[in-house]
């Protein structure tokens, strides 16, 4: 029998549908206000590696555990001043805690065997009303297929995953729109693995401590620290000043003098409001008959740190 991925609406009732299948130790497409993401159980190693083969994601890549409040998402890492900062100021949000891990009964598969464990609670009001109905953290990356354009709606996600997973449950379009920035704090340092929407410079006030910017390219301790990630099927070339023939363009501002196919991130040039169309208009994009899209450049301040990024791995050739 042919698996058919169903599209539930946000309600009571498809609520308690997922988190039955979840208990039942089926993988499922879930929402956040960062992007969508492809769910299960963190305690069953089963489960953990049906993520992995359906996203076809390399098991050396962690992935990020979900939990329902700050207490559970603390009490699985070994913690201290500076988590307790964060967490009190940041979540329920779009802010990943990288720490070592202190909790024996999730699989070791999620931190890829590692001595670190990634954890956030959500803000988006569908995935916490899912996780309160069950006693264990989510595992959930981008429900996309790996090195690809994240989804930021159910209909993106099934888009990517047609009928790979049963149900993908309808939140609404992400309102942030890109992942969530990753603080790794397993060390005496404070290391920023991954930008998001929460900046370098509004952790750095909390903490009062200046950040130190790490890629490490022999271990990933994050998700996100892929050259080759965020990639449309069409190549994508960042910082351009115009259009070459057959090409797509992705504007910041007003857009005048381009051919189509050309969208604007955002015409009054506002990062928060380019930052979630960024995801679904490179999904646009990459459907029309063209050989790539060209993008304006974006300023690279507050969350378009995290645009720039993005941007530069969608545009590494493999």
């Amino acid at each position: 029998m042919v698996l058919k991925t169903k599209i539930l609406v946000n309600s009571p009732k498809n609520i308690a549908l997922t988190a039955n299948l979840l208990r039942k130790n089926k993988v499922v497409g879930i929402p956040t206000e960062t992007v969508y993401g492809l769910a299960g159980r963190a305690d069953r190693d089963e489960v953990v590696k049906k993520i992995y083969k359906i996203k076809n994601r390399p098991l050396h890549n962690p992935l990020i555990l979900h939990y329902k409040s700050n207490t559970e998402a603390l009490d699985d890492i070994f913690f201290d001043d500076r988590a307790i900062e964060l967490a009190k100021n940041f979540w329920p949000g779009a802010l990943t805690i990288i720490s070592k891990i202190k909790n024996n009964s999730i699989s070791k598969i999620v931190y890829s065997n590692l001595k670190t464990l990634a954890v956030r609670v959500p803000s988006n009001r569908t995935i916490r009303a899912l996780l309160t109905r069950l006693d264990f953290p989510l595992a959930a990356p981008s429900a996309n297929r790996f090195g690809k354009i994240s989804p930021t709606s159910a209909i993106d996600v099934l888009d990517e995953l047609k009928n790979k997973i049963p149900v993908i449950l309808d939140g609404g379009v992400s309102n942030v729109g890109i992942e969530s920035t990753v603080i790794d704090l397993s060390t005496n340092k404070t290391k920023i693995l991954r930008h998001g929407s929460i900046s370098k410079k509004e952790i750095e006030k909390i903490l009062n401590c200046k950040l130190v910017i790490t890629n490490n390219k022999k271990f990933f301790k994050s998700p996100g620290q892929d050259l080759n990630h965020y990639q449309p099927d069409v190549p994508v070339r960042i910082n351009a000043k115009k259009q070459k023939m057959n090409e797509g363009w992705l504007g910041f501002g007003e857009i005048l003098d381009y051919k189509p196919p050309s969208l604007s991130l955002s015409k009054k040039r506002c990062l928060k409001e380019a930052s979630k169309n960024l995801y679904k208009m490179l999904r646009i994009l990459d459907k029309k008959n063209i050989k790539g899209i060209a993008v304006q450049k974006i300023p690279k301040r507050g969350i378009g740190i995290a645009l720039n990024d993005r941007l530069y791995r969608a545009s590494k050739k493999k």
